[in-house]
Order: C-alpha cells, then sequence, then structure tokens
C-alpha cells in the first residue's frame, strides 16, 4: 500500500459503494495517491499556515464576509449542525455515512485533523484530494486579498474551503461539526435545517465560560429558525434551562430532548409528546459510550428529520446500524496493528473523554479471554485540571495491571504540550504502580511502547491522551493518508474485544 511502511496495517481498506451496497476501493487516480508533503506545499498553503497566527478569533463578521465575496456557496446545499463537548465528531461522521449509505452525496466538515488538512472536508467519506484542496483554499485567498484585504484565521479559512468544495461537487447535503462552541463559531454561517447538541463537558472555559450552563448557552445557539433541533438529555439542571431558553418559544415544537436514561425523546413544549428509537442498533462491539450515544443520536436525528420531509420513507435505525457497521473514525477507538503489536487509539483530550474512555476498556477488561493494555503511551494539552483528567487512567493502570507507561509530547497541534516530566510526576504522585518512562518524541515513544510490548503475544498498547498525538502516531505508522483517512469501509477484519 503506497505510503505505508510493511510493519503497519490498518483494518478494512475498501469502501462500501452508496448506490449498489458492493465493497468497493474508492481511489482511482488522485485518490490513490497518499497525501504527499513536498508535492503540496505551495504558495496557497503557506498562505494558509500564516493565518495561524491570527489564532482563535470568535465572530461570524469576516466569515460572512468572504462567504459574500465567494457568492455565497453555502446556499447551495443544507447542512446537519452539531455542536458538543464530547461525542460531536462520532455523530457527523455516523449521519454523514448513513446518507452516503442511503445514496445521497454527502460532505463532511470535521476539526481538527489528525494528520492533513485535508481531512477536514470528506465528500462521500474520501477526504478531497490535495489538488481540490489548493483550489478551494486559492479562491478562497482571492476573496480575502480583494480590497479592502480582510483575512480569515485558519479555521475560518479551511471551513470557507469545504463551501466551495461542496458546492463545486455539487453534494446534496453537509455535515457540518462546530469548531469552538457555537454561537460566534463560523459554522453557525452554513445553512442548517437540523441542529444537534451531544454530550456537555467543562472546556474552553477561558473562552465558552467556567459552568457548564454557560458552555450549554454558548453551544445551544446553533439553534436556526424553522429547524429542528436534538439535544442531549443533561442532569445539570441549569444548562438544561440554558439550552431551553436557546430555543425561541413559538419554535418548541421542533425540539427535542433525548432522554438516553429512559431511550426515549421529549419535545421541549410538551413532555407528554415522546417517540422511542425504532430498535436497539447492532454493531457497537468496541465503541466508546460516547459513540454509541452519537450513533444513537444520528439515529434520532434521521428518525425525526425525515418524519418531517414529505415523500420520504426511511428506516433511520437500518441506515445508522449499517453506517455503524462500515465506519472507521481514525483515532477514536481505532484498533490497528504496528510491527505485529496490536495498537488501540483514542483521541480522549478532556476529563470526561478520558473517563469514557477508560470506562469502555474497564468493561472489555472484565470480560474473559480479552487482552489488557500491557503498555500506555500517552500525551497531553493543557488540562484546567490534571489530576482529574489522569485520575481514571490511573485506576485502569492500578485495575488492568499495566507494566509499563510511556508519556511523550504531542506534536504539531494548536495548543503546545504538557512537558513529559510534568505528566510522569503526576502520575506517580497519584500512585501509580507501573515503571513510567519519558520519551518525548512521538514517534520514538510509539517505538518505544511497541518494544515494551513484544512478547508471544504481544500486549496491546493503548495511545490516548490528545487528538494531536493520535495524528502524530498514525503519521509515525506512514498511515497519514488518504485511504487510511476515509471513514467509510467495511467492518474490521480482525476485531480483538469481541
Amino acid at each position: 500500500m503506497p505510503g505505508r511502511p510493511c510493519g503497519a496495517r490498518n483494518i478494512g481498506t475498501s469502501i462500501v459503494c452508496h448506490r449498489t451496497g458492493e465493497p468497493r476501493s474508492p481511489f482511482q487516480g488522485d485518490r490513490a495517491t497518499p497525501v504527499s508533503r513536498s508535492e503540496s506545499v505551495s504558495e496557497v498553503r503557506e498562505w494558509l499556515e500564516e493565518l495561524r497566527g491570527i489564532g482563535m478569533r470568535p465572530g461570524l463578521e469576516v466569515t460572512a464576509a468572504l462567504l459574500a465575496r465567494l457568492g455565497m456557496p453555502q446556499m447551495q446545499f443544507p447542512c446537519f449542525h452539531v455542536a458538543g463537548s464530547n461525542g460531536k465528531g462520532s455523530c457527523c461522521v455516523i449521519l454523514a455515512n448513513a446518507l452516503t449509505l442511503s445514496g445521497r452525496s454527502c460532505g463532511l466538515f470535521t476539526s481538527p485533523h489528525l494528520c492533513f488538512v485535508e481531512e477536514r472536508i470528506r465528500i462521500d467519506g474520501v477526504p478531497i484530494s490535495a489538488e481540490n484542496f489548493d483550489a478551494s483554499i486559492s479562491k478562497v485567498r482571492d476573496a480575502a486579498e480583494r480590497e479592502p484585504v480582510t483575512l480569515p484565521s485558519y479555521f475560518e479559512a479551511t471551513f470557507l474551503a469545504a463551501m466551495v468544495a461542496f458546492a463545486d461537487a455539487g453534494v446534496d447535503r453537509a455535515v457540518i461539526e462546530t469548531g469552538l462552541g457555537g454561537r460566534l463559531d463560523a459554522t453557525r454561517l452554513c445553512v442548517a435545517d437540523c441542529c444537534v447538541l451531544t454530550a456537555l463537558a467543562l472546556e474552553h472555559t477561558d473562552v465558552l465560560g467556567d459552568t457548564l450552563a454557560e458552555i450549554a448557552a454558548e453551544k445551544a445557539a446553533i439553534v436556526r429558525p424553522g429547524a429542528l433541533f436534538i439535544a442531549k438529555w443533561t442532569y445539570d439542571a441549569a444548562a438544561r434551562k440554558a439550552i431551553e431558553d436557546a430555543v425561541p418559544p413559538l419554535q418548541r415544537s421542533l425540539a427535542y430532548w433525548w432522554r438516553y436514561d429512559r431511550a426515549m425523546t421529549i419535545r421541549f413544549d410538551n413532555a407528554d409528546k415522546s417517540h422511542r428509537p425504532i430498535r436497539k442498533i447492532e454493531g457497537f462491539d468496541g465503541w466508546s459510550s460516547f459513540q454509541q450515544d452519537a450513533s444513537r443520536l444520528a439515529e434520532i436525528t434521521l428518525g425525526f428529520f425525515f418524519d418531517n420531509s414529505v415523500g420520504v420513507v426511511v428506516e433511520p435505525a437500518e441506515m445508522v446500524e449499517s453506517a455503524v457497521m462500515h465506519t472507521v473514525w481514525p483515532g477514536r477507538m481505532q484498533w490497528l496493528e504496528h510491527e505485529g503489536v496490536p495498537l488501540l487509539l483514542d483521541a480522549a483530550h478532556n476529563p470526561s473523554g478520558m473517563e469514557k474512555a477508560c470506562e469502555q476498556l474497564r468493561t472489555q477488561m472484565d470480560k474473559d479471554s480479552h487482552p489488557t493494555p500491557g503498555v500506555i503511551l500517552l500525551g497531553c494539552t493543557p488540562q484546567k485540571d490534571i489530576v482529574a483528567f489522569l485520575h481514571p487512567l490511573v485506576e485502569l493502570i492500578v485495575d488492568g495491571e499495566v507494566e509499563h507507561v510511556v508519556v511523550t509530547e504531542p506534536q504539531k497541534g494548536r495548543r503546545p504540550a504538557v512537558p513529559a516530566a510534568e505528566v510522569a510526576a503526576e502520575l506517580e504522585a497519584q500512585g501509580v504502580p507501573a515503571k513510567v518512562e519519558q520519551v518525548v518524541e512521538p514517534a520514538a515513544a510509539l517505538a518505544r511502547a511497541v518494544q515494551l510490548a513484544g512478547g508471544d503475544p504481544p500486549s496491546p498498547v493503548l495511545g490516548i491522551g490528545s487528538i494531536y498525538l493520535v495524528g502524530n502516531l498514525l503519521e509515525a505508522m506512514g498511515l497519514d493518508n488518504r485511504e487510511s483517512m476515509t471513514v467509510l469501509r467495511p467492518a474490521p477484519e480482525k476485531q480483538y474485544w469481541t
């Protein structure tokens, strides 16, 4: 396979044709070529990289102005718009794959990327080519450099490129993931007829607010006039009120809580109006609870959406079940194999994400005949509460009798890594009995973890702590190409925990 060293193998290598249902490879012509760093570095890429200096810039004015200069490409297709703290990416990819498998051409915009920027813009599960990305960014640059010069941030530029690429491709629909929050996020300018809010957590408190209610208000602000709105239930009463307050009174008949604890949905304006999912969705083996919840939320979303579409007959549970079976969401509870050693990657990056990932691992450890991680490869970006972030992992290490922890420092991210020495010191302060090593460079850390896991049979390695770390590890394994980042494929040919 081009661009992949002999030691690395990605589980699941082809895709299902959304029109025939038959397995096929989507990589023809330029699709067969991994993204080449040397070929894709061009003048327009240099311009894009310079935009990183703008940093995060909440607000809609710049993006709105540039969309107008681009001819309003976002008006050419409707969108599902998804916000949340955890599970929003999984919800997006399941929604997009379900639509593609049902015969609709679907664009998918997510962020950040793991290995290369084209991952942010997918059509029918496949990242757009470097050439198509360059063409879209060139249009964005041309619009930005008209007088008066109006420069977008890096994130805004990639969102604008997605709108251009989807319009040029003539997609039937797009699924758009918010970047940060919702109210002032550039993605709020997509034309959404259905908005979804996934699980909430305390995150980005310096921007979104110090309480869950403040964060909920920012994220729920993606609601649009006349659009469906489906939100995952939260037990935080103040956060629930903030979400309900974001929906205008005359629109609450289109807004629903998903009561995951009761397997039903409840309308905002009438608690007696409830709906139960059609049936249990199969195929969740190895998925985290966040991913499972995101898939159920996608099923509910499709059910309500198509119920409100004239002349459409659809079984949303079947759509989502098919999508679950054919989805590979890189870096999210993803099993790979590297140099004969099983490797599980998860991009848990906040305390709630770490808790859910470890909860899934502990569930699997409780089953007979299932391997436990022998080595944990850990790296993270700054946390508001590093003790709370690491605590679930410490419990997993103790209960699973993990022997080795290799601490590294994620690279190429928007945020700097927490120094490996600080993470190692905190693990030791929390009483980790495993041997803790520090290997600053992620590729070298991976090599050390694989060496420690070697044996007959080898122990699994768990790579966790940051989406940027996951990207570093995939790149080190040679899996930084379009085929590896395609999210619509057959089910894995080999699963370790099933």
